[in-house]
């Protein structure tokens, strides 16, 4: 599997949706979550800032502010991925990558989720492997928290087009559920 093949055709893919598309699509993500077993039960939900390429998840930080909201945060030196507390958009700042973050001045790091919504270059459903953008934060990440003792709800966000194929490897950890437009 040649992973910088799959991940242009990934990136082609999205880039050939509008912004209405999209838009219309982290929507119904959004709703598909908020329908999901289990969230109305859920105190803490690990998320991400969007990148373009990304569905928006953000709505789901305004519609229900009483959880407990962790977003990534690449660390300076690219190395490691961390989750910070957010309660409100002045808790972010623009990062060394050009897109929003948490501010690590304002915002406390959070290490116990009950889910995390992980985005993703590709994924692929009968496998529930994610091909993430190449540096291994989230699988790094993942298998840190269960050597922890951490096990949350692991839910791939792409959108639909992303979905295809692969072959995980041993070192991918794959996810619980994959959730796009289409359910």
């Amino acid at each position: 599997m040649d992973k910088r093949a799959l991940r242009r055709a990934c990136f082609a893919r999205v880039r050939a949706l509008s912004d209405m598309e999209k838009a219309s699509a982290s929507e119904a993500i959004c709703a598909t979550i908020q329908n999901l077993p289990g969230w109305d039960t859920v105190e803490t939900v690990f998320s991400y800032l969007p990148m373009a390429s990304e569905p928006a998840l953000t709505a789901l930080f305004h519609e229900f502010p009483e959880k407990c909201w962790g977003f990534s945060r690449v660390s300076e030196d690219g190395s490691q991925l961390s989750f910070h507390e957010v309660r409100s958009e002045k808790d972010l700042r623009e990062g060394s990558y050009g897109f929003l973050e948490p501010d690590p001045a304002r915002c406390r790091v959070l290490d116990a989720p009950d889910w995390i919504l992980v985005p993703g270059v590709g994924f692929c459903r009968e496998s529930q492997a994610r091909l993430g953008r190449g540096k291994g934060h989230y699988d790094r990440y993942l298998s840190n928290l269960a050597r922890k003792g951490y096990h949350p709800r692991k839910l791939g966000i792409c959108f639909e087009t992303q979905v295809g194929p692969l072959t995980p490897e041993a070192h991918d950890v794959p996810m619980d559920a994959i959730i796009t437009e289409k359910g």
